[in-house]
């Protein structure tokens, strides 16, 4: 037996190779023949394949390469909404910017804010009417629930994130009030460090921009432009300080990023109305990438040259608050004209003699165009500068320390500055960014001044 096994094995592997070897000679045998017969013409070669069975031919083709290139856009559009979907789930860091600026001028500006001075007293009258703006995109968030519009998140999502982003963000403000008693600018008490105003309005701003921006980028801009001028408000009501509100604005928007991501903990996917891919958002991409012409609304710190020298007496002022808007009209994928405006806010102090002095807030505003070149970098994402001239408008100023007066004309001055550029796409229907400029005005007062200011894009 272990000899005949495998020599039975030998005679079938001889067996098989002659049975191929007959089939192939059959096989060319047949085409020979075929290759002898009476040739036809060509017209007659032509109609022995149907035209109708060739254009089926071909539909089934073109139907088959199109259901593959479907395939294909579908399996991207689903990874890239899971993309979204961990986005979304993820912990977002949007507060660690206005946090760190902060905590900056809290150090660069502590000779300032210490100084004495007595700002106007607003008393307390204005208290409610800026929590009324501070909580307008929160009323507005709800009440788009109520009304069955759509949001990111299920009901007892939402409903449990707003109230843990409120919790988490009351409870660090009045626990640094208490700890830091930093006196207000109006010395009506220590309660300054840091904002609640701005804190709520920043929990009210995030929560409107995470539930709805993605309907459209003015409700997430809507939002944020309610929270500065909550920021504007405290300021001009001498009841903050520049680093009050930076660190209210960072408390808010981290309370309630944190809050979300807390709350995904506990409820997981299924508090999520997942997001979809839709074709604006593709369209968005390669117009940002090729000609991203848009409308930006800006808000940010300026600082730079501040004192103002009197024989016997120095002016001086904190870092300001800026806030304006940029246009941006593409003329190629590279160049833009640029159109820019801005606001500033500084509170200023009388520094000299030993006396009681007063502060106050000086106000510039500049207008400025230029050109800008920018590129992507990658997808989504441009770096870029630019160069411009204008105009800075200086508001008259007199201050006193109860025993002289001291006074800054009203003025209008050339100025020319340079600055860089960063914007990034976001998903929720706009970009974001963050601008850094130089001005340099022909004046006798504060005449280099710089800014670095975050930026939401509308594209055109």
């Amino acid at each position: 037996m272990p000899i005949a096994a495998p020599f039975f094995i030998d005679m079938l592997r001889i067996l098989y190779s002659a049975l191929c070897w007959v089939f192939s000679l059959v096989l060319v045998s047949a085409q020979d023949a075929d290759s002898v017969q009476v040739p036809v013409s060509v017209s007659e070669a032509k109609g022995s394949l149907d035209s109708t069975y060739l254009a089926q031919i071909d539909s089934v083709m073109q139907a088959y390469e199109l259901m593959k290139r479907q395939r294909q856009v579908e399996q991207v559009i689903r990874q890239h909404e899971s993309r979204l979907l961990k986005k979304e789930l993820s912990m977002s860091i949007d507060g660690a910017l206005p946090l760190a600026r902060g905590l900056l001028l809290t150090w660069t500006d502590h000779g300032f804010i210490t100084h004495p001075a007595q700002f106007k007293s607003q008393g307390d009258k204005c208290n409610w009417t800026d929590y009324g703006v501070a909580g307008a995109p929160l009323v507005t968030a709800w009440l788009m629930k109520a009304a069955g519009v759509k949001s990111r998140s299920k009901l007892e999502r939402m409903l449990t994130a707003n109230a843990m982003a409120l919790g988490i963000s009351f409870g660090t403000s009045e626990l640094l009030k208490n700890t830091v008693n930093e006196t207000r600018p109006d010395l009506s008490n220590d309660q300054s460090f840091p904002s609640g105003h701005a804190s709520f309005a920043f929990v009210a701003a995030t929560v409107l921009h995470r539930e709805y921006g993605y309907l459209s980028p003015w409700i997430s801009v809507g939002g944020y432009t309610a929270a500065t001028t909550t920021q504007l408000l405290r300021i001009r009501h001498n009841k903050h300080w520049m680093n009050d509100l930076y660190m209210g604005a960072g408390i808010g928007t981290v309370s309630t990023n944190l809050a979300y991501f807390l709350t995904d903990r506990i409820f997981g996917v299924g508090g999520v109305n997942k997001p979809e891919v839709r074709f604006k958002d593709v369209m968005r991409l390669m117009k940002f990438n090729a000609m991203p012409t848009g409308f930006s609304f800006v808000a940010g710190t300026e600082i730079g040259n501040r004192k103002v020298y009197f024989d016997d007496a120095t002016l001086k002022t904190g870092a300001a608050i800026a806030v304006g808007a940029d246009l941006s009209l593409h003329t190629s994928p590279y160049f833009s004209l640029e159109f820019m405006a801005r606001a500033v806010d500084a509170q200023m102090k009388v520094y000299g003699q030993e006396r009681l002095f007063t502060g106050d807030n000086l106000n510039l505003y500049h207008f400025d165009a230029g050109a800008k070149f920018s590129a992507p970098i990658f997808p989504g994402i441009r770096i870029g500068t630019r160069v411009f001239a204008g105009t800075r408008i200086m508001d008259g100023l007199t201050l006193t320390d109860n025993v002289k007066l001291y006074t800054i004309p009203n003025e209008t001055k050339f100025e020319c500055g340079v600055g860089v550029t960063y914007e990034c796409l976001d998903t929720d229907n706009y970009a974001w960014g963050i601008i850094a400029d130089y001005y340099h005005t022909f004046s006798h007062y504060m005449q280099n001044r710089y800014s670095i200011s975050s930026t939401w894009k509308i594209l055109f």
